[in-house]
């Protein structure tokens, strides 16, 4: 009698990984960039409206967390969860340049005094 070859599991491919570690892992990269980036700008002694661009990022970085569908919308959670958390980085400081910017020119238009 020929007895059937043992089942070996099937190898698991990078689709068949758990999606989760690379949401988790930005959103942790973002909340220490963001603190650091607001902590390390001028407007943390501004009003708490200054905080506001910051729902850009966390918008961004909610959005890496919907589980993919299709194989090709993982790569649009490391895509949209990595920009999240480089924004987050970068907000405040961006932040306040286009304050600083808007500032300037209106006192160019005002007349400089």
């Amino acid at each position: 009698m020929n007895t059937p070859p043992p089942l070996v599991p099937p190898a698991t491919r990078p689709s068949d990984l758990p999606w989760w570690p690379v949401p988790a892992l930005f959103s942790v990269l973002a909340v220490l960039g963001g603190a650091w980036g607001y902590h390390s700008s001028p407007i943390v002694h501004g009003p708490a409206w200054l905080a506001l661009p910051y729902a850009v990022p966390l918008a961004l970085l909610a959005a890496s967390w919907l589980p993919p569908s299709r194989p090709g919308t993982r790569v649009r959670s490391l895509v949209l969860g990595g920009f999240g958390a480089l924004m987050a980085l970068t907000c405040a400081h961006l932040t306040t340049v286009v304050l600083y910017t808007v500032a300037f020119v209106l006192w160019a238009f005002q007349g400089g005094g």
